[in-house]
């Protein structure tokens, strides 16, 4: 293994400045990779943090009575998804839209025209569209209700963007990593081209056909894993810049996406190696 990984790095030396072009070109293909990973990722933990705060609102009719609102919110209550029901009567009503709104506007009337309702709130680790649809379909039903204000609209086209978002993302990245895989395998060509004569010297001398593309395969592999680690080494030089969008709500740790971007690297480089030698 030893003679293979010098013969390797000699023949990966020889390709001069194609090999160090081929392996910044590695380098900015996970680069991308890895900052799509970022954004998908702080994306999703932004809405994530968005759901977290999603509420539906149930509002009653005048007539009723805490007792038959506390019956609507056992039924809403055990549904999938939903965390809380709390009731809030007219005067909690009153207080806090006092507190958002000022006195002036209910101080002008003569009585509180504010209705109780029940206030769902959900887990937000299930589905919380799917949650906030089934809470509104079932308070719908009931007679004592008045209105409802779900927001699942909005929550829908949220998940849908994000799907598309993540869609696209997935299909950049993996267009760069076919285009790593290529600039591995043109270089892998130039050091089998550059090293023929070699090669049918280890041949006459008994070398197997498992230790000539080992050479090869190698030396594909440590130049993913010099792209994987310049992308790397990028990603920490841009996370000044980054951080405060993309780190913030980020589940994904630097190390990991590091590791995960130079294990990629190294991948790809066997891969576009192994492409080229079968050719």
């Amino acid at each position: 293994m030893g003679r293979v990984f010098r013969e390797a790095m000699v023949a990966l030396w020889r390709t001069g400045t194609v090999g160090v072009v081929s392996a910044v070109a590695v380098g900015a293909s996970l680069l991308l990779v890895g900052l799509f990973v970022q954004i998908i990722d702080a994306a999703q933990g932004l809405s994530d943090s968005v759901k977290d705060r999603v509420e539906v609102e149930v509002y009653l009719k005048d007539r009723t009575s805490r007792s038959q609102a506390e019956k609507l919110a056992g039924r809403l209550a055990v549904l999938p998804g939903v965390s809380e029901v709390s009731y809030v009567d007219k005067e909690a009503a009153s207080k806090e839209f006092r507190e958002m709104f000022g006195n002036d506007l209910l101080d002008a009337l003569s009585e509180n025209p504010l209705p109780a309702s029940l206030r769902v709130r959900f887990d937000p680790t299930e589905d919380v569209t799917a949650a906030a649809r089934e809470v509104v379909a079932t308070a719908d039903e009931d007679i004592r209700v008045e209105s409802i204000d779900g927001g699942e609209v909005w929550l829908s086209g949220l998940d849908q963007a994000l799907e598309i978002a993540t869609g696209i993302a997935v299909l950049l990245g993996v267009v760069l990593c076919v285009a790593c895989a290529f600039a591995v395998s043109n270089t892998s060509k130039l050091m089998v081209l550059d090293q023929r004569e070699a090669i049918e010297v280890m041949r006459l001398v008994g070398a197997t056909r498992a230790l000539v593309r080992g050479t090869f395969l190698i030396g594909g592999a440590v130049q993913g894993t010099i792209g994987g680690c310049l992308a790397t080494l990028g990603l920490a030089l841009s996370s000044h810049i980054t951080g405060p969008w993309l780190l913030a709500d980020a589940s994904i740790s630097f190390t990991s996406l590091g590791f995960g971007l130079i294990c990629l690297g190294f991948l790809l480089g066997v891969i576009g190696s192994w492409t080229s030698l079968n050719r």
